[in-house]
């Protein structure tokens, strides 16, 4: 007997991925926050005041920015190799004139960026307030100071967010977190951006309903590592930052004292008088500013008398330096240096991009900055990209253009010179890349050839135009009409050999 079974297939909702949320467990500083307000694991002025007293940090946090978001940014497509339609062109013009642009009419995007990456290196967080426009679209955005912003633990309720990935729409569950701005023991909160919900800006009640004029804006949070509060990546490395600021002070005392001898004071067979005490202390004490170098100290003493003659004892005093067992300025120096060093690793930074350019020449310069381009910054610019597209504006809905950071033109040009003439000769290239490559170079505009031969290898348009020229010259002679045509010319090739011989006798 044969059995049957009844087999059905569930579907989820069209554009509804699985319900199924992380079960991740929430760190126990969170849990144990008060009034659910999390507290920063270093305080935030300290890291401030680190930066502002370090001779390198500074450099390297600029390096940062400069080659991060620096060179500013352009359109892509994203798909580079469609025909562009009107959609595409308008979209282009509305993303690259109407939105960027009106982000802040008191700085430019960029400046926007690299302030919150300033911010993020010095305090593993940057901070970005998102305001909103009517058609609930970002329209506005303005730094923040990371010194006032605190973080709060996730809600426990799940929001339905709904994303666009390669032009489809997909709604998942999502927990979202508040920030607070403390100033003068005032707070006010925020949303984290994208949060569906309204949230009351002073008392940091969510609800279904709009708050109006006290609606919280909201804040998009850049930082370092996954916790919630980035970490700089240079905290490991306070202690010889600090032992380098130190050593900095010392040598600023020795030469605003710079008439302080480190010594010992021998005095043999004798003692020294109230006067010679009290100007001993007086030299001591006033021994700071320039008012008081080059001075000379008189010291006055009172010699022991000898017990059997009663005759005074002859009395010596003996200055003995005792510098040679300091640590010299030499060990100062080399400190100071290693600790430089060790906050460019952190960073992952060589010497050319914080204005070190000693044992440089320009193969090692250029292979330096390729090889940090490739590994430090490209990286960076593609984290920061994702950010700008995928999160900052995903309420417009973007489905033909993308945001994309400007990188610098790091070639050789000589290498490339050769590797153009090399692919030139075998077909690699059309006159239209040598075209782009120019406008790279000359840095213009430099729009394409709009010949069919331009799109063409240029090795097949060499052939093409020499095949044609012989073909030509064959006709001509072919054309000549009698023999009698060919015999002249004959005459006249045999006429300029004999003139060219009578030239050379």
């Amino acid at each position: 007997m044969t059995s049957k079974y009844k087999v059905s297939v569930i579907k989820g909702a069209s554009g509804v991925s699985n319900p199924v949320i992380s079960q991740q467990q929430e760190d126990s500083k969170e849990k144990n926050a008060i009034n659910g307000i999390i507290e920063p694991p270093y305080r935030i002025e300290d890291l401030q005041q680190i930066k502002e007293n370090s001779t390198i940090l500074g450099q390297c946090i600029d390096a940062y920015k400069r080659n991060i978001v620096g060179f500013g940014h352009e359109m892509q497509y994203k798909q580079n190799d469609a025909e562009e339609t009107d959609d595409m062109k308008k979209e282009w013009s509305f993303v690259d004139t109407e939105i960027i642009p009106f982000f802040s009419f008191d700085k430019p995007f960029k400046e926007i960026l690299e302030g919150a990456i300033d911010d993020r290196e010095t305090t593993g967080n940057g901070y970005i307030e998102v305001i909103r426009n009517v058609s609930n679209q970002p329209d506005q955005l303005a730094n923040m100071l990371p010194q006032h912003m605190r973080v709060t633990r996730k809600d426990e309720e799940l929001q339905d967010v709904k994303y666009i990935v390669n032009g489809k729409s997909i709604t998942r569950k999502k927990k979202f977190r508040r920030y607070v701005q403390i100033v003068d023991n005032n707070p006010i909160y925020f949303k984290e951006f994208g949060d569906p919900r309204f949230l009351n800006k002073k008392t940091g009640k969510f609800s279904k309903e709009s708050f109006g004029g006290e609606n919280a804006t909201e804040i998009l949070h850049l930082k370092i590592g996954n916790g919630p509060y980035g970490i700089p990546r240079w905290v490991s490395h306070v202690v010889h930052m600090v032992g380098a600021r130190k050593a900095e002070e010392l040598n600023l005392r020795y030469f605003k004292q710079g008439r302080h001898v480190p010594m010992a004071m021998i005095i043999k067979n004798g003692l020294l008088d109230d006067e010679s005490e009290a100007a001993l202390s007086e030299y001591a004490t006033s021994i700071e500013g320039e008012e008081n170098q080059h001075k000379f100290l008189l010291l006055q003493l009172k010699a022991d008398e000898d017990e059997s003659t009663g005759e005074p004892v002859p009395a010596d005093i003996e200055l003995k330096s005792l510098a040679d067992i300091l640590q010299n300025d030499a060990l100062f120096l080399e400190y100071d240096d290693k600790s430089r060093q060790k906050v460019q690793s952190a960073f992952r930074l060589p010497d050319i991009y914080v204005g070190y350019s000693r044992d440089f020449n320009r193969a090692t310069a250029d292979a330096a900055r390729e090889i940090t381009e490739e590994q430090v910054f490209e990286p960076e610019r593609n984290s920061l990209e994702f950010i700008i597209n995928n999160i900052l504006l995903l309420p417009y809905e973007l489905k033909h253009v993308y945001v994309n950071l400007r990188k610098p033109e790091i070639s050789n040009t000589e290498d490339m010179v050769k590797m153009l003439d090399v692919l030139s000769k075998y077909g690699g290239t059309t006159f239209n890349d040598l075209r782009e490559v120019a406008a790279k170079v000359l840095n213009k505009d430099l729009e394409p050839f709009d010949a069919e031969e331009a799109s063409q290898p240029i090795a097949l348009v060499l052939q093409a135009i020499k095949k044609a020229s012989e073909q030509k010259t064959t006709e001509t002679v072919q054309k000549s009409g009698t023999p009698t045509d060919l015999v002249m010319i004959m005459k006249d090739v045999r006429d300029l050999l004999e003139s060219m011989q009578d030239a050379e006798d």
